[in-house]
């Protein structure tokens, strides 16, 4: 099952990975980069190393920095305490984990595509680094390419970014931050923005944001129910030795709505 949200916690700030989850974020990123001042990068690492190696989880990811040498010391601790699951921020082809025997270490690794480069070389950088899901980081993004982080101008990059993502036989992709978490209208219209450019999950930053979310990426109960009824019907006409046949509203029902109908039927309706 692809998971839907994934909610920022600086590594400074390790109790609000519980209250997070409590929350119903299904995963947590545990930031070493952003959040944290640079003279308490090295404690903060130790701290959540600490944490995470009493209280290893599958729901936590961390986001290491992108310079070099915070990269390098970063992979060398979590693979100490046998923690699988990083998000590598401003991919690039001399990002350190691309030349690294240590990503061997890891089973999970998420990429941020936050520059032009970095998405220009996505393929070759797949060669070197085998990556799991993709997300776009926008803020930076837009301030690589020099324009103002709105839809119109970011439309064409995540497009390319869920093309990439489907070209590289990967889940679709992790939308960028809404970052007034006090505007729920906001959130909504993003998100639906999102979803319907083929982005499969949203980065967060508050839990506030997290059952908005949650609501607009889980279908529905009744598009559930009707995907598994599509299949029943499928199978029953099969037997009947039907083909290609219109459903109940009219609609060819064709190999494209059968993929779709299979994927719906996998999630639970009593989530």
């Amino acid at each position: 099952m692809v998971d839907f949200t994934y909610l920022y916690v600086p590594g400074n700030k390790l109790d609000f990975i519980e209250k997070g989850l409590q929350k119903g974020a299904e995963k947590i990123i545990i930031d070493l980069e952003d959040s944290i001042p640079l003279h308490l990068k090295k404690e903060t690492l130790m701290n959540v190393s600490n944490y995470l190696k009493h209280s290893p989880s599958t729901d936590c990811f961390v986001r290491l920095n992108s310079e070099k040498k915070l990269q390098e010391d970063e992979l060398i601790e979590l693979s100490k305490i046998g923690h699988k699951n990083i998000l590598i921020p401003k991919i690039e082809f001399d990002s350190f984990i691309v030349n690294s025997e240590l990503k061997s270490n890891f089973e999970q690794i998420f990429i941020l595509v936050e520059s032009a480069t970095g998405l220009f070389n996505l393929e070759n950088i797949s060669k070197l680094l085998p990556f799991n899901r993709i997300a776009i980081g926008e803020v930076d993004f837009s301030a690589d390419l020099g324009i103002d982080e709105n839809n119109e101008n970011l439309e064409f990059y995540r497009s390319k970014i869920v093309f990439m993502s489907k070209v590289l036989g990967l889940p679709k992709p992790i939308g960028g931050v809404f970052k007034n978490f006090n505007d729920t209208e906001g959130l909504k219209e993003f998100a639906r923005n999102l979803k319907s450019m083929g982005f499969g999950a949203l980065q967060l930053i508050h839990p506030n944001q997290i059952i908005e979310v949650k609501n607009i990426f889980y279908p529905t109960i009744e598009e559930i129910t009707n995907a598994k009824n599509l299949l029943k019907n499928l199978v029953d006409n099969q037997k009947n030795g039907i083909g290609v046949y219109v459903d109940e509203n009219g609609n060819i029902v064709d190999a494209a709505m059968i993929k779709k109908a299979k994927e719906l039927a996998n999630f639970n309706e009593n989530r």
